[in-house]
């Protein structure tokens, strides 16, 4: 009975951050994330003087999403001089949502299927993804600060045109919800 109870408290909070994902980041991702900017984003680093290593999928693109990343990435270290731990928790709980999520699904499966109890192995499944939603919850507030951030950057950076910049900057806004 208890393990029920805890799949269905924690059901709660996975729901409610891949709905907010859902609305909020991959479908103003589809919708904006492709426009092409004109300015590569090795191009772009250049221009607002972003140090940082640039993600081998995002080099050489050229569309909103990868300029989005880039800002964010440099609002990012301009704030960790400022604030190291808001920072810290922000990145480990978006490291956790890419490596533990599914580390724990293919475990539970595994578990499952050598022949522990369905129900167990599904409510801890259920309580590290609940852990995981709510750190991301938490953590959120560092995200869209570092997002204010990263539009300061986007504008002094001055993009040719001004419809690609408002792209950045809508595909910046959402990439908080990730």
């Amino acid at each position: 009975m208890i393990w029920k109870l805890m799949i269905l408290f924690g059901l709660i909070p996975i729901i409610g951050y891949w709905l907010a994902r859902y609305f909020f980041y991959q479908k103003s991702r589809r919708q904006l994330g492709e426009v092409d900017c004109r300015l590569s984003t090795e191009d772009y680093a250049k221009k607002i003087s972003y140090t940082g290593k640039i993600p081998r999928s995002k080099q050489g693109k050229r569309n909103a999403a990868a300029l989005a990343e880039i800002s964010l990435a440099a609002a990012y270290e301009e704030l960790k001089a400022e604030h190291p731990q808001p920072v810290r928790l922000r990145q480990r709980a978006d490291t956790w949502a890419q490596i533990v999520v599914p580390l724990s699904i293919m475990i539970a499966v595994f578990a499952i299927v050598v022949g522990r109890p369905a129900v167990i192995s599904i409510a801890a499944v259920v309580v590290v993804n609940a852990i995981v939603a709510v750190m991301k919850f938490t953590s959120r507030t560092v995200a869209s600060h570092a997002a204010a951030r990263a539009v300061e950057v986007l504008r002094k950076a001055r993009i040719p045109r001004q419809s690609d910049e408002t792209s950045v900057e809508l595909c910046i806004r959402a990439l908080t919800w990730k």
